[in-house]
């Protein structure tokens, strides 16, 4: 059986009932085969075996075993007088290190956060391309090299390379109810190493299941577990460490660009649920705006549009908003919403875009590189590393220096930044090194963005 023998040797198997198509991942090696057929394909290419694959009664899937083990350099051995075939390595094995990672709500193809999140394990830790519908396929050098490139290309100076052994496991929630089960089978039942806890809501049942396994590492990203009653911090477990970002930057900086590029000064905020990370987009985006044109600001904020959708999954919801927004003349939206804020920018485009003078401003991740939202129409983008505090998280599980406590990524450090985008087309060259000189005012501490929306109408 191959699945029994290939995840024996740390392979990653998948089977396709469709296509009746067998992939197996093993060590470097991309096998795949096709039920009933003797051809194969070795890394692409199309090679002939001695008997055909095929699933037996009992439903196991059964390839020759002396093909897949030479060519994946492993020994085969058979004793015709005991009748018993070994399979061993010609070289010691490497013991795989599985990363775990749940997703929120939003899952995989919101197009930022979770996406983030996935691209810091699968890609930049695991170096594998994700296949549609369940695995993973090897990644080339030059693929790797193109997501760095594509994602993080002011990351250059950070050491980014592929981690030895890393085998993700991944597990998207639904709803809300799916998280606890879904930490606890990565820590139970596939015996994962550390687990990734994608966003704030999974906070409480984060810290729950850490604390009932306390032999497994936790990474939560966006929060710090605290008192549902009190809100106060609960005590540190020294199997938990949670990254968190400072929104309030980047959201100042698209809120300036945002207060420079619109015609109509007017100005719309579209955000998911009013986590504290969300609420900080918000404190930064006003204050920014606040900076550069206090018209489009008005009065404690008063003349930006603020709609919450209270979901980061609901992209009908987000269209909704969004053209109700343009509908009260506003030419300029950023949202904070995950796949939510993917129907912003469908109605941006529905609406005419740029040649209409109307413009998205994107989250999380540099979505004006996004050919299936809308790069034409993407201003600039809050990028917020969650890719990078992933990768960082589990390269301290391989290096053996993870460490219990939060970490708090900014400007400084790259944890936030600002995507190019169209701004070049929209602002004036003394409007660009002015948003430069904001920049660097953050860096050094002269100005300090506000991280509370309530804040905001005091702040200067």
């Amino acid at each position: 059986p191959i699945r029994l023998v290939g995840e024996s040797f740390g392979a990653d198997v998948n089977y396709d009932a469709a296509t009746k198509t067998v992939g197996v991942l093993l060590g470097a090696t991309q096998f795949e085969f096709v039920i009933g057929e003797k051809a194969a394909k070795i890394n692409g290419d199309v090679v002939l075996m001695d008997a055909a694959a095929y699933i037996s009664k009992a439903g196991r899937t059964l390839i020759p075993i002396r093909f897949v083990s030479e060519k994946s350099g492993l020994n085969v051995a058979w004793n015709g007088t005991t009748h018993v075939v070994s399979v061993t390595s010609k070289a010691p094995i490497t013991t795989n290190i599985k990363i775990g990672l749940v997703t929120d709500v939003g899952g995989r193809g919101d197009q930022s956060f979770n996406d983030s999140a996935m691209r810091g394990l699968e890609i930049w830790a695991a170096k594998k391309s994700y296949v549609k519908g369940g695995g993973y396929t090897a990644m080339t050098d030059a693929a790797y090299k193109q997501s760095l490139a594509d994602n993080a290309p002011d990351l250059t100076d950070r050491g980014i390379t592929p981690l030895t052994n890393i085998v993700p496991v991944v597990l998207e929630s639904k709803e809300q109810t799916d998280y606890i089960p879904n930490l606890t089978k990565l820590a139970e039942d596939e015996g994962c190493k550390m687990i990734v806890a994608v966003g704030f809501m999974l906070s409480d049942a984060t810290y729950q299941v850490a604390k009932d396994h306390p032999n497994v590492k936790f990474m939560l990203i966006d929060a710090q577990p605290s008192d549902p009653q009190t809100y106060a911090p609960l005590p540190t477990l020294p199997n938990l460490v949670c990254f968190l970002f400072k929104e309030e930057q980047c959201g100042f900086l698209v809120g300036a660009i945002a207060g420079y590029a619109t015609k109509a000064n007017k100005i719309g905020y579209i955000g998911g649920i009013a986590v504290p990370a969300v609420q900080r987009y918000e404190a930064g985006f006003f204050a920014g705006v606040k900076t550069t044109n206090p018209t489009a600001y008005g009065t404690d904020g008063k003349n930006v549009a603020n709609v919450y959708a209270g979901s980061f999954g609901d992209q009908p919801a987000g269209k909704l908003i969004a053209q109700t927004m343009l509908g009260q003349k506003c030419d300029i939206l950023f949202h904070a919403a995950g796949a939510t804020g993917n129907g912003m920018f469908e109605a941006i485009k529905e609406a005419g875009g740029p040649d209409k003078g109307l413009w998205g401003i994107g989250v999380d991740v540099d979505m004006g590189k996004n050919p299936n939202l809308y790069p034409a129409g993407t201003l600039t983008s809050a990028i917020k590393r969650v890719d990078f505090a992933t990768w960082m998280a589990i390269k301290s599980v391989v290096d053996n220096t993870f460490k219990s406590e939060a970490v708090t990524l900014s400007l400084t450090d790259g944890g936030v930044g600002l995507a190019q985008g169209n701004v070049a087309k929209v602002l004036a060259a003394d409007q660009i090194a002015k948003i430069e000189t904001l920049r660097t005012d953050i860096i050094a501490g002269t100005v300090v963005p506000p991280t509370d929306p309530k804040a905001v109408p005091a702040w200067t």
